[in-house]
């Protein structure tokens, strides 16, 4: 079980955000759930989630009607994981597009930052939930198969709801 403080642990969901950067950012188009891989930009001193995105795509509409939303970030090989939910806005901040913009993004935009067809997603979050688990696999294993033979639960690791907003 965790037993980080509540700041100790906003603390940790803004490393793994900072950590791991590429997550699905999931939107609603009508009842259906929607999700695609996003190169993330944290900016804990914004309070935010910033993401370069296309206005030809079908995310930018879907936060229009609605703007609730939802990351998923994993790290698999570390065995931590990372759900935040919160409230998206789409933007069209040419200082802060020319201000996340990197010589990689040329591979979506080849005219550059000037690009008409780029925007920005403002990410505010207001919840998250993290798996923080044991890096080894064998530790994990070790872990599962103690518990097993013990009749104990598993711990393998921190889980902790943490408020954002």
């Amino acid at each position: 079980m965790d037993d980080k403080t509540t700041a100790e642990a906003i603390d940790r969901v803004w490393e793994m955000m900072e950590d791991m950067r590429i997550c699905m950012l999931v939107t609603r188009e009508g009842e259906t759930l929607r999700a695609r891989p996003m190169d993330a930009h944290p900016s804990r001193e914004e309070g935010c989630i910033w993401f370069l995105s296309d206005r030809r795509g079908h995310k930018d509409d879907e936060l229009d009607r609605d703007p609730q939303a939802a990351l998923t970030f994993a790290k698999p090989g570390d065995n931590n994981y990372l759900s935040v939910s919160g409230q998206a806005e789409v933007s069209n901040d040419r200082a802060k597009i020319d201000e996340l913009w990197s010589d990689m993004n040329k591979a979506f935009w080849p005219e550059g930052k000037t690009d008409p067809n780029i925007c920005v997603l403002r990410f505010l979050p207001e919840q998250a939930e993290y798996w923080d688990g044991p890096s080894s696999s064998i530790g994990v294993l070790f872990k599962m198969m103690s518990a097993r033979l013990t009749g104990s639960t598993t711990d393998l690791g921190d889980n902790r709801k943490v408020p954002l907003d």
